[in-house]
């Protein structure tokens, strides 16, 4: 008995496509990845912010819907565990979160100094 062996040259091709698509979707997935980056920071004091907190001090801070959506965990968890996280996109800081009693301070490269208190908003904000 013997055994067909045949290779379409329109198999190898879609093959080939479907190789270098995957590829190129996971390189762009690991650059927007590595753009932005959140790194805890040691703090005394900690705060578990809820999700509306997290989006309304990133919002203010000047980080997009998706950076938002992609990174609010992240900074979430920095806040409840840390007290403090700095943002990165590639090597430039951009942003620093860090908890005192109720209140987020965050300072931005960009958008300036700014505290968010839990329980009754922003800070200075009439």
């Amino acid at each position: 008995m013997k055994l067909i062996n045949r290779v379409s040259r329109n198999g190898g091709v879609i093959v080939a496509s479907l190789l270098l698509t995957l590829l190129a979707f996971g390189v762009v997935s690991c650059a927007a990845h590595r753009g932005l980056e959140v790194v805890p920071l040691r703090n005394q004091n900690v705060l578990t912010l809820s999700s509306d907190d997290i989006v309304r001090v990133m919002r203010r801070a000047g980080f997009s819907d998706n950076q938002i959506l992609e990174h609010g965990t992240d900074l979430h968890s920095a806040l409840a565990h840390s007290g403090a996280a700095q943002i990165k996109i590639r090597r430039s800081l951009e942003a620093i979160f860090a908890i005192n009693g109720d209140a987020v301070y965050i300072s931005t490269r960009l958008r300036g100094n700014f505290i968010y208190n839990v329980k009754t908003g922003w800070v200075g904000d009439g």
